[in-house]
């Protein structure tokens, strides 16, 4: 007998279709989907519009209630069949027909059909309506006509904030309590899009191809060591710990569902949510067997919650459903048909005495029975007192090494007591673990080990080696990178250190990296470039941009780039280097936190502009296009290098449009030599163009810029070849009637005259400016770089507060010793 089908493994190009009450968010949540999937929208109302001449309304007023339902009906059919390939489709309330939902439950099946909906409190504010409660109420049954749900998150902490992120006067203290936070669109844009990538199973080989030694490149169950935090919903329902205590203290979260409050199943989606939103980690889900303070139940309801609470898990778009695989068959083959792209964790428990021994062959068995079904991950758990020793499960894993024919699903195995999880810890992978402040009420599996205690423990059994990092170029000393690692190192439990180096030379910077401790170094000039054809190993994003800021060893024994992932924070030679660029991604970080919803980019109409044409330039130009804009022009002292800049990514624009036109032409049946006349992208204008001088007017046929990136800097170099830069905007370039954001890379001083001009701006001709200071990008890049070099979660929080603690006290020295 076959294992069951995977019946919601939609083709990837599926148009995906949201349902849901007025209020929930669907048109602003499928315009986000249409840009990140490079799709087409199509809502219920301009379908119907387009396919009768006129709208509902004057439909209704025109031929009356009757004649519109049963066009209504016949138009929503329509477009659902009509457009069943490359689109995200908006349905209006038509979808609370009950033939719209039959025809819903029919697309559904091959088709992802996605429920959206929010806080009922939120939903009742924003319509303000009579009948609002019947409408939520009539709105739930729009679960049983899809089979995806996302919950679309209020979150009142993430109210944006207006006004300046650097000091607001001539004083060099920051102005922290108006640092700009990330907007409710953009934290809803990346939930959605996270969410987007799992349904079409597109996120992670995505981050793999583009930078294979990101924290989101590597699943858990791969990396060298990992560490799912364990939660559970009767804590978090009412948690005396803040999300952000939670930060970087586990690889992936598993929420385990341990008890059943009132509206269980929008509790539970909402924790999702939370879960997703504050920690960013993969999920894990997990139903318990038997629930706490609940009542006594017939096998056949507790049978039937079971199944809902399991497959909710995979409508919610988990990234690991954890199933139980000695439950009855028909629930296990019910999961596994509607496992859709969430992974499978099968598990085997043995939570009592007598529990089965590592030796009995059943438990062979019992990882060939998980292999068959087609799980991920086979986890396996024994409850022993003092009855087994750590070799016995050894012998096992060899034994099942010599014994199951590859490919083998990833193995997690343990044993635990009353006392927590046998220590050192058994399992490499997907290790659970708790906060240590948490109490351990009901929680065995976790109650001894942490993350920080379970990772500085592989230190001292030489299992990981200390290692020495640095920020290399010529004018580093006084970087603030050095205190923002160390103080991460601390809290991950890493003995590495990390130190500042002036060096200007290849040579120099060779006989650093060739150490046989040397783990990786954040590059500044003169490197950034230089460096790139001295690398064979390099990230999509630096290729592109044309620069590296962080340089890594690799010493993996193997050419594979998996291998040379997982052997960070290990010693010893490393003749070849990867270059990557986090430069780009810490500043697209900072203009999406900080610009407005009136500025969103639209790629014909929003202008961006670059200062300089260094490294730095060419990330800040990389984000631009990364954010969506196609009109981006480049100021700088020496025209010709401004040049070279503008040639180097308008040909790679070229050369990306090409590619995508030749793939298109193939998609369609037509060879690229069949086509007479000359590809679109011989005729697209370039995106980067040149201001050649500060005294010219702004561009005519151009909006003002509303994202303007200043990358030179505020001091003159050691060398004295780079001068500092005195560069304020004209003001013709700054008519921007909805303002926008200006980003400052220089922190020395904080009080760039650039930000002075910004603020004056801001405070006399137009407050919508936001300024974004050089500290906060500086912590952005210092995070990245932390996460690529070690392969950890960064505790970003920590590294922000380090970042301006340190500033203010070598402000305070300088001022002594004046």
């Amino acid at each position: 007998m076959a294992p069951p089908k995977n019946e919601r493994a939609f083709e990837a190009n599926a148009s995906i279709v949201l349902v849901g009450c007025r209020g929930a968010g669907k048109r602003t949540l499928g315009f986000m989907g249409v840009l990140h999937l490079r799709r087409r929208l199509v809502t219920e109302d301009h379908y119907f519009e387009k396919a009768t001449g006129m709208s509902r309304g004057e439909y209704l007023a025109r031929h009356g209630r009757e004649s519109f339902a049963r066009q209504d009906i016949q138009v929503f059919k329509h477009m659902l069949d009509s457009n069943r390939t490359g689109c995200i489709i908006e349905c209006g309330m038509s979808s609370l027909n009950e033939e719209a939902q039959d025809a819903l439950r029919e697309y559904s099946k091959t088709h992802p059909v996605v429920y959206i909906h929010r806080e009922k409190e939120q939903i009742a504010r924003l319509l303000d309506a009579a009948d609002v409660q019947q409408l939520l109420r009539a709105d739930e049954r729009h679960r049983s006509c899809s089979n995806f749900e996302f919950y679309n998150l209020f979150d009142p902490s993430n109210q944006s904030t207006t006004g300046t992120s650097g000091p607001a006067s001539g004083t060099s203290t920051p102005l922290n309590s108006r640092q700009p936070g990330p907007s409710k669109l953009l934290s809803a844009r990346e939930d959605f899009t996270r969410f987007l990538d799992i349904v079409t199973a597109r996120g992670a080989t995505k981050a793999w191809l583009e930078s294979p030694f990101s924290v989101h490149s590597i699943p858990p169950e791969f990396r060298s060591y990992s560490y799912a935090l364990r939660l559970r919903l009767s804590y978090l329902v009412d948690m005396d710990l803040e999300w952000e205590d939670f930060e970087a203290r586990g690889d992936c979260v598993e929420f385990i569902i341990d008890h059943w409050p009132e509206d269980l199943f929008n509790v539970i989606a909402r924790q999702v949510a939370l879960i997703r939103r504050k920690l960013g980690v993969p999920i894990i889900f997990h139903v318990e067997e038997n629930p706490r303070g609940e009542r006594r139940r017939t096998v056949e309801e507790k049978y039937n919650m079971d199944a809902e609470l399991l497959e909710l898990g995979l409508r919610l778009g988990v990234d690991y459903l954890s199933l139980d695989l000695q439950r009855e068959e028909s629930l296990i083959d019910r999961v596994l048909k509607h496992r859709g792209r969430s992974k499978v964790i099968g598990n085997f428990w043995y939570m009592g005495f007598g529990a089965l021994t590592w030796q009995d062959d059943r438990q062979i068995e019992n990882y060939q029975r998980a292999k068959y079904l087609g799980c991920d991950i086979v986890r396996m758990v024994r409850f022993c007192s003092n009855d087994s020793p750590a070799e016995l499960l050894e012998d096992f894993k060899k034994k099942l090494h010599s014994t199951i024919s590859d490919p083998k699903p990833p193995l997690v195995a343990y044993d635990f007591s009353v006392l927590g999880v046998r220590t050192p810890l058994q399992s490499r992978i997907l290790s659970p673990v708790k906060h240590p402040d948490m109490e351990n009420e009901r929680d065995h599996l976790a109650t001894v080990s942490t993350a920080y205690h379970s990772y500085e423990l592989l230190f001292r059994q030489f299992l990981l080696d200390p290692l020495q990092f640095y920020v290399l170029g010529s004018n580093v000393s006084y970087s603030l990178s050095p205190a923002m690692h160390g103080a991460a190192y601390d809290f991950v439990g890493m003995p590495h250190t990390f130190q500042d180096v002036t060096c200007s030379t290849l040579d120099r910077l060779n006989q650093i990296c060739l150490s046989d401790s040397f783990g990786g170094a954040s590059l500044t000039a003169p490197f950034k470039v230089a460096i790139m054809p001295h690398l064979k190993v390099k990230s999509h994003h630096a290729t592109a941009i044309g620069a590296v800021n962080v340089l890594l060893p690799l010493r993996g024994k193997t050419a594979a780039i998996l291998d040379h992932a997982n052997s960070r924070n290990r010693a010893g030679p490393a003749r070849e280097f990867f270059g990557d660029n986090t430069d780009w991604s810490s500043i697209l970080t900072c203009l999406r936190r900080a610009i407005s919803p009136r500025n969103f980019v639209q790629p014909s109409r929003t202008t961006g502009l670059v200062i300089g044409a260094g490294g730095m330039a060419r990330a800040a130009i990389y984000a631009l296009i990364q954010l969506g804009c196609r009109n981006i022009f480049v100021y700088n002292r020496t025209v010709e290098n401004a040049n070279q800049v503008a040639e180097h990514f308008n040909k790679w624009w070229a050369a990306g449009q090409l590619k995508n036109e030749k793939q298109q032409l193939h998609v369609n049946g037509i060879t690229a030599s069949s086509s007479s006349s000359p590809p679109r992208s011989q005729q697209v204008q370039e995106i980067v163009r040149v201001l050649p001088s500060l005294s010219d007017p702004w561009p005519r046929n151009f909006q003002p810029p509303t994202m303007v990136i200043s990358c030179v800097p505020a001091t003159a170099s050691a060398d004295g070849n780079h001068p500092p830069a005195d560069f304020v905007m004209p003001l013709d370039w700054l008519r921007s009637p909805t303002g926008g954001v200006v980003v400052e890379l220089a922190y020395e001083p904080l009080r760039t005259p650039l930000v002075a001009q910004m603020q004056a701006v801001r405070d006399h001709m137009s407050p919508s400016w936001v300024v974004v200071d050089g500290l906060e990008v500086v912590a952005e890049m210092a995070i990245e770089a932390f996460e690529l070099m070690t392969g950890r979660m960064a505790p970003k929080r920590l590294m922000k507060e380090v970042c301006r603690k340190t500033w203010e006290q070598q402000q305070e020295q300088r001022r002594q010793h004046q």
